[in-house]
């Protein structure tokens, strides 16, 4: 009886974390059919999965599939936005090229990138595109790998609007450009051993977060949430602090993703997501 009541309470205090004044609590515990790949969560909190086939899922709340998007080809894509679920943006560094799902994750249209950017005397050539990220205003931004530089691109008048050489702001062009994201009017590019890169709308270099071995990075209202180090990292756009969110080690190590949306925490391994909600 004494092992049954240890072992109960053992279990409490592993599920239950203090956040501030708040209580985190493991909600609920869903594995994954196949590896997990890639994530994203939309405006309304609902989160979407990429496997080792390439296959995007919309999860429901109970972490079941609730729609699906199998590609043609087994191709996993190199990063997809869900902030507005009408129009997810899911870009294909390999195929040079992005798609455009509807809320159904029906393909409603596909794009190469030598055929929809166009060149002009200003800038120079395109190159191949590493990352391809949407933006307000019907622009979008990449980073270019052939001439190592943020571009900015507007797609109804067909013309870069900006070119900013990295060259200038990195400390060495071996470091691997794996993450890019416009957020609040602001452009942010994770850099692997360096950190996080900050740029203004118009693309001029603003800040590094001094964070070199990020693993996932989310957005919140006016927060970013960083996982590095085996730590969930809070810190304000605007303002000077930051607040540490504690998750249990084991599977704070194991972590992917984490995404805040609300009162409650996505945190995502390659097999399995956590579901915290404060109290």
């Amino acid at each position: 009886m004494k092992k049954i009541i240890l072992s109960a309470l053992f279990l409490l205090i592993t599920i239950t974390i203090c956040l501030g004044q708040d209580t985190l609590h493991i909600d609920k515990e869903v594995f994954f059919e196949k590896e997990m790949v890639l994530a994203d969560i939309d405006s309304y909190g609902r989160m979407y999965i990429c496997d080792t086939k390439g296959n995007i899922k919309r999860l429901d709340s109970l972490g079941k599939t609730e729609v699906l998007y199998s590609p043609s080809s087994p191709i996993v894509p190199t990063n997809f936005t869900t902030q507005n679920p009408n129009q997810i943006f899911v870009f294909y560094q390999e195929l040079q090229e992005w798609v455009i799902l509807n809320r159904f994750l029906t393909e409603i249209e596909r794009y190469r990138v030598s055929e929809k950017i166009e060149t002009n005397n200003q800038y120079g050539q395109v190159g191949f595109v590493r990352l391809l990220v949407p933006a307000p205003n019907n622009t979008l931004w990449f980073f270019d790998e052939s001439d190592f530089s943020l571009k900015n691109y507007d797609v109804l008048n067909k013309q870069i609007l900006s070119q900013t050489p990295l060259d200038l702001v990195l400390s060495n062009e071996e470091y691997p450009i794996t993450h890019l994201q416009f957020y609040q009017g602001q452009i942010f590019l994770g850099v692997e051993q360096q950190g996080i890169l900050v740029f203004d709308s118009f693309g001029n270099y603003k800040t590094t977060l001094e964070y070199p071995h990020w693993k996932s990075i989310s957005f919140e209202k006016e927060a970013i949430f960083i996982v590095a180090e085996n730590k969930i990292i809070k810190k304000s756009l605007y303002k000077n602090g930051l607040d540490e969110i504690p998750l249990e080690k084991n599977i704070i190590s194991k972590l992917e993703y984490f995404f805040p949306y609300s009162l409650q925490f996505y945190a995502l391994t390659k097999t399995k997501m956590y579901v915290y909600t404060t109290k």
